[in-house]
Formats: structure tokens, sequence, C-alpha cells
């Protein structure tokens, strides 16, 4: 695995520093509060990690994964990405993000699943930047920082014991349990980051209606490296997602087979439009009416994936 650099130089700081974390995750805590699922929560999960022998090399697998989750060594690291740095910036943001998406790559640990592909979605709108596609550059800059600290702090809320959102809770959640598919579980990350992250994130940094164009312009330029997310999830996590996430950036899955509704509901753009009006009604003293609207629609994504898991639509 390729380290970024941002991953190997906090690797060598915790090399040289205590163990004081006990944060690394288990099925315990974040399997308790769902609705949907009926079987009973299952009590948290005490792991015995090894302590590391001496000498061991910083880039060692074992430093950073127990079997096919993070250690306590890569649990530390993953909280300490998680945390933005003074003077946060677009490549500062994304550094962190392929860190994490590294560490956990490495594991092959499901809750990687979302990172891999949102590293990629970043990549892409830092180089429409570059390019001079946005109007408004400021706003472009703002919502990557925005948009991307809203996984990253509720990322390690969960890997503290904290309290994440409900949405993400439901995706860590999910991502534990074997019975669910990986691809299940990255729908729903990507739900709860469109449709309960993105309204707020457009909201807190004062998004306005001048601003629709380059709004749906970053959708556009998502949809183009599709393909390259797709391919790391089938490489790394060995889950085969290229139908389903085709239909969904794309819109064109498969009606025949599957229902015309299944496509609405699981639309790229239905869901970046919901998040658009949402932030009106944040931004207008109407956060209830978001709220409700954020809320319903997460849930009815979570049910029609449930059941495509269900009959083994879904990988």
């Amino acid at each position: 695995m390729r380290f970024s650099l941002y991953t190997a130089i906090s690797l060598f700081s915790f090399a040289c520093a205590p163990d004081s974390v006990e944060g690394y995750h288990s099925t315990g805590d974040v399997s308790k509060m769902f609705v949907g699922d009926t079987e009973e929560a299952a009590p948290p999960i005490e792991q015995d990690i090894e302590s590391e022998p001496e000498g061991q090399s910083i880039s060692d697998v074992d430093t950073l994964c127990s079997g096919n989750i993070v250690s306590q060594r890569g649990t530390e690291l993953l909280i300490d990405l998680s945390r933005p740095d003074e003077g946060e910036d677009i490549y500062m943001t994304y550094a962190r993000l392929e860190g994490i998406a590294d560490i956990f790559e490495t594991c092959t640990d499901p809750w990687g699943l979302f990172p891999t592909t949102y590293k990629h979605i970043t990549a892409r709108g830092i180089e429409g930047i570059e390019d001079g596609d946005f109007e408004d550059e400021q706003w472009a800059e703002d919502i990557i920082v925005d948009f991307a600290g809203r996984y990253m702090e509720n990322l390690e809320a969960a890997l503290t014991r904290g309290e994440p959102s409900w949405a993400w809770k439901r995706y860590y959640q999910l991502a534990d349990r074997e019975d669910v598919s990986k691809t299940r579980s990255l729908l729903m990350a990507m739900s709860t980051h469109l449709l309960l992250d993105l309204p707020h994130s457009l909201a807190a940094i004062d998004t306005q209606e001048d601003h629709k164009r380059d709004f749906f312009h970053f959708g556009s330029v998502m949809m183009e490296v599709s393909d390259d997310f797709i391919y790391d999830l089938k490489d790394i996590y060995g889950t085969d997602t290229e139908d389903i996430l085709n239909g969904f950036f794309f819109g064109n899955w498969v009606d025949g087979a599957f229902g015309q509704e299944t496509t609405m509901t699981l639309s790229f753009q239905t869901i970046r439009s919901k998040a658009w009006n949402n932030r009106w009604y944040i931004q207008n003293g109407m956060g209830w009416v978001a709220d409700a609207e954020i809320y319903s629609s997460f849930w009815a994504v979570d049910s029609v994936v449930r059941s495509l898991d269900g009959a083994g639509v879904i990988d």
C-alpha cells in the first residue's frame, strides 16, 4: 500500500509517542440506536491488542491493523488525521482524506469504503478549481473544506466513542455487520453525506442562489471520476458497485428490472437537488422542514437499499 506523505509523517510521530487511545472500533457502541432493523444490540466487544514489538517498522501492516480492522495504533493515527489543522485549506483537507483512506485500505477495513470513494471526488473538485471551472472559486474551496470536515468530524466521534450524527451511526453500524453487503453500506454513507451533511454545509458557508451554477457543476465533475473509485472499491474491498453506482450517478439503472421508483430514489441529481432546497430552509429559519425532509428521505433510501441487498441484487 502506498502511503501519502501526510500518513507517513503521522506514522512516524506516533511511533515515537506513548500508547494512549483505546478508540479502535468494534461493533459494539454503534449498533444500538437505529430504526429499521430488529436484531438486539450487541454489547461492546473488548479487544486485546498486543503491544508492538521493539524495532517494528512504522510501515508494517501489523502496526495499523488487527485482522481486517484498524488496530489501536491505527485508530490513534486516524483520529489525528480526522482533526483539521490550523489554516485548513483544500490541499490539507485532501491530504487528510487520502491518509484516512490509506489506513483503512491497508487493513481492508469496511469503514474505509466511503473515504476510498470520497478522496477521488475531492481530488476532482480541486482539479476543477485549479482549472478555473468555477465562477466563485472561494465558494468552491469553502465547500470542499467544510463538506469534508463534516465527514471527518463524525469519523473522529465514531472512533472515540463520541456522538456522530444519527445517519453516520447508521453507516458504521451497517459496515460492521457481516450480513450486510459492502455496497449497501457504501450507499448509505453516500446518502448520509449528501442528504444530511451537504445542506448544512451549504448553509454554513453562506451559499446563495447565484452559486447554483457552481453547485450543479460540482456535481457533474464528481460523476467524472466514478470509474476510478468503482475500480478501487473492487480492487481493494472486493465489492462490485458498477451497476448500482452507474445507475445512481447517471440515472439509467435497468428500470425494467427494478422499477422506475428505484432509480428515482437512488438518483444522484435528485438527492443533490434535495440538499440545495433544504439549504434554503435552513438559512431561512425553517430548519425543522429540512430536518423532516432529510430524515424521511434517508430512511426511504435505506429501505430501498436494504430490500435490494436482501434480494441479492447488490454485492
